[in-house]
């Protein structure tokens, strides 16, 4: 239904005849699957740091390869070798791609290949003084080729010599308390007015809003799939009760005509319903006016993946769902990917299915007992999503260890099921690009 315009980090494709939902049929075009991830960066895991703005949406990721031997540091070699082969200019067409670099690896790699309009390299203050001359070289011929600087904030603030090279200042959140933290902050914006920060280690999404409400403009740490603490809680909204009804039914195979009149007990459904049978994406001539209509139009399995992206856009919604939405896609698309390699498709579907209910618990603010008391899910699927057990556990402690870049977990549950790094890491590349392409094209 998408017809995933754009690949990996770019590329073009052609309509197919009958789309998957979500695109997932596609093939790479041959221009890019002809270039494959470079041998150096095989046994390393990219991790990817989501930094999310002001308005609550991802603006891109921190990105840097560790190796399963060495996870406490990022490998510059694995790095570059992954990014380049995976194209990251051109994801930094669209999102920062935010890449730690010491003036060293400049001089000693050729970086100029990672860089687009939106490539922020993070780089390592110099040591001494007798290198600050050639580190200032360094950030000129960064500035040249086309790419922004980032720095910590404690060289901003006592090395007036290197504040001036930078365009992002790097501010530790858990290094301060409240009250420095904001004059931190509030110092920063007065010397270098043109200067956004990113507040780094982030742990809560109370601490994000009050960072952005103290002047940062990006956010980075493990708040994204937290639980947000001031979310009302214990109740699931009507909408959300009317979809997971609907999708139950699917499941079960029922006739469409009682699909129907579930979803006519929410008006809000009703809308959403027939604006999916109206996508241009379609391609429909003749405009859809009502429920029964739209849910023949759309058929079992684009409606049951419409509204699988519809629980988390359901009711009031919040900026925040949208992160969600974008993570638990780029989740369940991994999954998929990766299970081609040993599994049929109806076990690659539930992997991506996995995928994606696996944040439905943060989204909906309630423990995940309760909210699989109300989705009608097979028990193995269930015991997954409870205690990360059966057949799939690992796919899903798997796919949360590559998010999270914990290389040595990454090789060992990919030695137990069998997969080179090198394949996950083609599947993770694929998943971020994927979905977020899926989750604009969905709106």
């Amino acid at each position: 239904m998408f017809g995933f315009i754009k690949k990996i980090f770019g590329g073009q494709a052609a309509p197919a005849a009958n789309p998957d939902p979500f695109g997932r049929d596609k093939v790479l075009p041959a221009a890019v699957a002809a270039e494959p991830v470079p041998r150096a960066a095989a046994a390393a895991v990219l991790q990817r740091d989501e930094i999310i703005d002001e308005r609550t949406r991802i603006a891109g990721y921190r990105l840097s390869a560790r190796r399963p031997d060495a996870p406490g540091q990022p490998d510059p070699e694995a790095t570059l070798a992954l990014l380049a082969g995976a194209n990251v200019a051109a994801l930094a067409e669209r999102r920062i791609a935010l890449i730690p670099v010491s003036a060293a690896d400049w001089m000693a790699h050729d970086y100029r290949p990672l860089i687009g309009p939106n490539t922020v390299f993070q780089l390592q203050p110099p040591g001494s003084e007798a290198e600050v001359a050639p580190w200032r070289d360094v950030a000129d011929a960064m500035h040249a080729a086309g790419a922004r600087i980032a720095l910590p904030d404690s060289v901003m603030t006592t090395s007036a010599p290197l504040a001036d090279v930078a365009d992002f200042a790097l501010v530790d959140f858990s290094g301060y308390s409240l009250a420095s933290f904001e004059q931190a902050v509030a110092r920063l914006r007065a010397t270098r007015p043109a200067l956004q920060v990113i507040v780094e280690q982030v742990a809560r999404w109370p601490e994000q809003r009050y960072c952005v409400a103290h002047g940062a403009a990006f956010c980075n740490g493990p708040f994204a799939t937290a639980p947000d603490e001031e979310q009302a809680a214990g109740e699931i909204s009507q909408s959300r009760l009317v979809l997971i009804e609907m999708l139950n039914q699917l499941r079960r195979d029922v006739d469409l005509a009682e699909i129907a009149e579930v979803a006519k007990r929410d008006p809000g459904v009703v809308v959403k319903v027939v604006a999916m049978a109206n996508s241009p994406l379609l391609g429909r001539s003749q405009r859809v006016t009502g429920i029964d209509q739209a849910i023949m139009v759309l058929g079992c399995e684009q409606l049951y993946r419409w509204l699988s992206i519809g629980m988390f856009r359901a009711g009031d919604g919040t900026p925040r769902d949208e992160i969600l939405l974008e993570l638990a896609l780029a989740r369940g698309r991994f999954l998929e990917v990766l299970g081609r390699e040993q599994h049929d498709k109806r076990a690659c579907d539930e992997l991506f299915l996995l995928g994606l209910l696996s944040l439905l618990d943060c989204l909906l603010g309630v423990p995940m007992a309760t909210v699989l008391e109300r989705i009608h899910l097979s028990p193995e699927m269930k015991e997954v999503l409870l205690s990360s057990g059966g057949p799939f556990g690992r796919y899903l402690l798997l796919a949360i260890a590559v998010e999270k870049g914990h290389a040595e977990n990454v090789a060992r549950l990919a030695g137990q099921l069998g997969y080179s790094l090198a394949s996950i890491e083609a599947a993770s590349l694929d998943a971020i690009g994927w979905a977020e392409e899926a989750a604009t094209l969905s709106g």
